[in-house]
């Protein structure tokens, strides 16, 4: 008896191409160069660190193998912390958009993955997208913050 296959072709919507095109991965070393462009571009440096070793710290989206965003996460138990989410400016509304979601997701992902029970995030208040995202997904904001820096060499 033969059955019958029918192919049928699904039309994806814009939206659809739209996420497809966002890639989130782990950062290799390789990325950390790209990584600091990425916060350079959002007015955040760190003179004379050395972006060689990033890996595994660090998450990065990416539109056709080119870094548009990262979020830093550093897993711990029973609380792990995302940090520094940030997109290029330059890139596109709706691409920053799905890319701050996805990074955002992903961060959170791994932290569960790796046993944490809670997410904890410094969220500046420039970086108003990030605090809307969490805030949706039902974040509570715990209080006020200043980030402090300090350099090790």
């Amino acid at each position: 008896m033969e059955v019958a296959t029918a192919t049928a072709t699904v039309k994806r919507t814009r939206a659809q191409v739209y996420r497809d095109k966002v890639k989130i991965r782990l950062a290799t070393d390789e990325a950390g160069p790209e990584i600091a462009r990425v916060l350079k571009a959002n007015n955040i440096e760190f003179p004379g660190a050395d972006w060689s070793k990033c890996f595994p710290h660090w998450l990065i989206a990416t539109v056709d193998d080119q870094v548009i965003g990262c979020i830093m996460v550093m897993t711990g138990k029973p609380v792990g912390f995302l940090e520094f989410l940030f997109v290029d400016p330059a890139v596109s509304f709706k691409l920053r958009a799905i890319a701050i979601k996805k990074l955002c997701f992903q961060g959170a992902a791994t932290l569960a993955m790796a046993g944490g029970a809670y997410m904890c995030c410094t969220v500046d208040h420039i970086n108003k997208k990030f605090y809307d995202v969490l805030k949706r997904y039902d974040a509570i904001h715990a209080g006020y913050t200043a980030l402090m820096v300090k350099w090790l060499k």
